[in-house]
């Protein structure tokens, strides 16, 4: 009997359209223009680990840093994980986390920020999605604040190793920049730190057939229409409000309430019986 914390489905949810016409795209760019050799996932690792021994494992919980955390783990059994927790995890990445943690017995160290995403808000508003909004409060370098103090902070305080992570270039063009710029490993000043990216070429069709052909379980959130592994009240990124109303509806009311704005069903309320701005 299959363990609740985790699925095993052959079929979980696929990247939307609009991210699926562009991610070939992407990555073909990438690969064109990369700023360094191009190494696969397994001599990226191994390189990493022969320049710097102290190489540790981004863990988010995710489909992708699952596979570079399993590839990591043929390497170096006893490499060093980090799980950074914001505290506002979906309830299936916790799950997921403890059931890998247990069964592949992994050296798991759990990072948590100093603020709450809620501290966050307060301060510096709901994170908005990308490139829409000219007045939206961000850091120096132009990054999401709350991404700044709940993920980034944690991890300079930790002061761990250089990193292997599961970003990819088809994710996003930034992402798909920060490869021609730097390429699949570079110093990351603002973590200080080198960060390796193994699977960083790689497709969304890549991870998962990875995830079949190694029998690999993954975060039930996949299965309930998300295409990404993030926090649940994250605003910042298209349709975010379609896909938490369908999986966790519940936590979709609470996050509305507090932004003071309506729900989906709501909106549709009005629309049908004539009341729209």
């Amino acid at each position: 009997m299959s363990d609740p914390r985790i699925s095993f489905n052959l079929d979980p949810s696929p990247l939307p359209a609009n991210l699926a016409r562009v991610e070939p795209a992407r990555i073909k760019y990438a690969m064109e223009n990369c700023a360094t050799t191009i190494y696969s996932a397994e001599d990226l690792i191994r390189k990493a680990l022969e320049e710097q021994p102290d190489t540790t494992v981004s863990w988010s919980g995710g489909k992708d840093s699952t596979v570079v955390l399993h590839l990591a783990l043929q390497q170096k059994p006893d490499i060093l994980v980090n799980f950074n927790d914001t505290r506002v995890e979906f309830p299936e990445t916790y799950e997921f986390i403890e059931y890998i943690k247990d069964k592949w017995s992994i050296n798991l160290i759990t990072l948590h920020p100093k603020k709450t995403f809620w501290e966050t808000v307060k301060e510096y508003g709901f994170p908005q999605v990308r490139g829409k909004y000219g007045n939206r409060k961000r850091g120096k370098d132009g990054r999401p604040m709350c991404c700044q103090v709940l993920k980034e902070e944690p991890l300079r305080r930790a002061k761990l190793g250089s990193t292997l992570t599961g970003i990819t270039a088809g994710e996003s063009r930034v992402r798909t920049f920060t490869f021609t710029q730097f390429g699949q490993f570079y110093y990351a000043k603002t973590l200080k730190r080198y960060q390796w990216h193994p699977i960083g070429l790689w497709s969304h069709d890549d991870v998962w057939a990875y995830h079949r052909k190694h029998n690999i379980p993954h975060n039930k959130i996949y299965d309930k229409g998300h295409h990404r592994c993030g926090c649940w009240p994250c605003t910042g990124f298209m349709q975010w409000k379609t896909y938490i109303s369908k999986s966790h509806p519940k936590m979709y009311r609470a996050l509305m309430k507090l932004k003071g704005e309506p729900t989906l069903w709501e909106y549709d309320d009005c629309r049908q019986v004539g009341v729209e701005d």
